[in-house]
């Protein structure tokens, strides 16, 4: 198992008259490789979550552990196995240049030669498709929106993470970007070397790729497993069904309606084809 998040809670302004419990008995474990979507309204405990899984905060009570290895014990080198990319992540960038915004964590902390360093970044800027060549001497804040996005991605994967966490990564991206993204993501996904968690108030986009949902409400845990197992954890609750992505609803009434679809495929060109095919096939279920 990778990451395990064992009974955690968390409380703000902990022992004073002004505490507010963020999270109380959570408890889920990832797999290496899977994909997990967060999903919860305003006040859920979404962000703190992604904090304590990062490293950024320790639990007030309960572990999170990257093989069976509580979290707050990586202290050097926790930036480079936790990568955490924040909402609107174009907004930290500061560097004079994109080459050294790339390899800022690297040139700090790594140890690694200049050779290795520029063999990580390359590589990087080739797993979200930026041409570094063209602007690796430009200051980052002359990149346009979406490059800056780009940029603030490839920095945080140059440092070659286990457990990668992505805060919104879609918003403020137009409909081509956010799907340049998800394939990005899909191919993170089937080299199997990296957890990837995802927190979106949109998880639509992203279905396809989760493995795991975990549903938070009032800083506890609604439910956690696969998304057709989270549609029926969640099916007689009216206000987790309006976060639930609709995609994954549909193709659970579906499935309760008799319709033999796969219970997690999520691919709307493959759903598409599957209906056609089961409605061209006489007496099958969509011609009762």
């Amino acid at each position: 198992m990778f990451l395990t998040v064992e009974d955690v809670a968390y409380v703000y302004n902990e022992h004073t008259p002004l505490a507010v419990c963020a999270l109380d008995g959570i408890n889920f474990a990832l797999e290496s490789g899977q994909v997990l979507g967060i999903l919860g309204g305003t006040g859920s405990g979404k962000t703190t979550l992604i904090r304590l899984l990062g490293g950024l905060a320790e639990p007030t009570s309960g572990r999170v552990l990257i093989n069976g290895i509580e979290v707050r014990r990586f202290v050097r080198d926790r930036r480079l196995r936790i990568g955490v990319v924040f909402q609107r992540p174009e907004r930290q960038l500061f560097e004079e240049t994109v080459e050294r915004e790339l390899s800022y964590v690297l040139r700090r902390i790594s140890g690694l030669s200049r050779d290795e360093i520029t063999s990580r970044v390359v590589a990087a800027c080739e797993q979200v498709n930026l041409d570094l060549k063209s602007i690796r001497d430009r200051s980052p804040l002359s990149l346009s929106d979406g490059l800056k996005r780009k940029v603030a991605i490839a920095a945080v994967l140059a440092n070659d993470p286990e457990l990668l966490i992505l805060d919104e990564p879609a918003v403020g991206l137009d409909p081509p970007s956010t799907a340049e993204l998800v394939k990005m993501l899909e191919r993170l996904k089937s080299q199997g070397r990296k957890t990837i968690v995802i927190v979106s108030h949109d998880m639509e986009p992203f279905l396809p790729l989760l493995n795991r949902i975990l549903v938070l409400s009032d800083g506890r845990a609604s439910a956690f497993g696969s998304p057709a197992e989270v549609c029926e954890a969640l099916r007689d609750d009216p206000v987790a069904q309006e976060i639930l992505p609709d995609l994954a609803l549909v193709v659970y009434d579906l499935r309760k309606l008799g319709v033999p679809l796969e219970p997690d495929e999520f691919r709307v060109p493959a759903l598409v084809q599957r209906i056609m095919d089961l409605a061209r096939t006489k007496g099958g279920p969509l011609c009762r």
